[in-house]
């Protein structure tokens, strides 16, 4: 925590897992998160500041020359170039009126690949997106019976998109950005925590670790066992690096997060679209 920038003494286990799982795209490849939180709550101070292997991409028209590839100068887009991509402020995100970014996107959020013209090619990119939400006086989110994802633009509001999310982060558990928010105590240096972040993209041992130890209940549906295991593994490379959990500890910080971010969308999508299933995920 402190590695990021935040003070831990000041936080709930919660909230200190919240921080956590915002960098498990850092340090995962290909893992698409969504995170909703008030302004003020420091959403995307970690991608600013943690990694150069993050590109923050602030609200407004997001072109797929941008993200995927420029056939007029022939540019290798975002996804090739960075670990993380993030979409900050995305309810203020404009498309292209042919619907070929979220086409592009749905395509590459499920097998890593992409196309424009004649140009192919694979990345292992992760998404992150942050929207800005109101809070009510229990603190939680004005729109959480209508839907958060609500919130999105028209064009993001494709149910097939959304599912192609792997979590959705409850940023409205963090509080606003006070004095006492910085880190006071001691960490990794920001730019040497950013290349084991790097690094550990590309060490497999944490996927087969969650191959081998995880068993799911009530899940039947690819994309939901697929999201846990890849948010599982991530959680496992930031809190367990030498494999070495006990099964409660393993239980406990890798596959109860990893199962409550699909579990707010699989339920944020049954609110838009009845044809996806009320599913209550378990872990055996």
């Amino acid at each position: 925590i402190s590695s990021i920038g935040f003070n831990p003494r000041v936080l709930s286990m919660r909230q200190k897992m919240v921080l956590i799982t915002r960098i498990v795209p850092v340090a995962q490849p290909r893992v698409n998160l969504v995170e909703l939180a008030p302004k003020g709550t420091g959403k995307s101070f970690v991608y600013d500041n943690l990694s150069r292997y993050a590109r923050v991409v602030g609200g407004g028209k997001i072109t797929p020359a941008a993200l995927f590839h420029n056939l007029a100068s022939h540019t290798p887009g975002l996804i090739t170039r960075y670990n993380v991509i993030v979409l900050d402020e995305v309810q203020s995100i404009r498309g292209d009126s042919a619907g070929e970014l979220v086409a592009g996107l749905k395509v590459y959020m499920e097998s890593g690949r992409y196309s424009r013209g004649t140009t192919m090619g694979t990345a292992e990119a992760s998404f992150a997106m942050l929207g800005n939400i109101m809070l009510d006086e229990n603190k939680q989110p004005v729109e959480q019976e209508r839907g958060l994802f609500r919130q999105f633009p028209n064009f993001l509001q494709e149910t097939a998109f959304l599912d192609r999310i792997h979590g959705l982060i409850a940023g409205w558990d963090i509080e606003r950005v006070t004095k006492d928010t910085p880190s006071q105590s001691l960490g990794f240096k920001g730019d040497f925590f950013s290349e084991v972040l790097h690094v550990m993209r590309r060490l497999p041992q944490y996927d087969e670790y969650v191959s081998e130890n995880m068993v799911l209940l009530d899940c039947d549906d690819l994309r939901d066992r697929k999201a846990i295991a890849r948010l599982a593994a991530g959680f496992l490379k930031l809190l367990f690096p030498d494999l070495a959990p006990s099964e409660e500890e393993f239980r406990e910080f890798c596959v109860k997060p990893a199962i409550e971010l699909r579990q707010r969308v699989r339920d944020e999508l049954h609110k838009m679209d009845p044809e996806y299933a009320q599913v209550s995920i378990k872990y055996s």
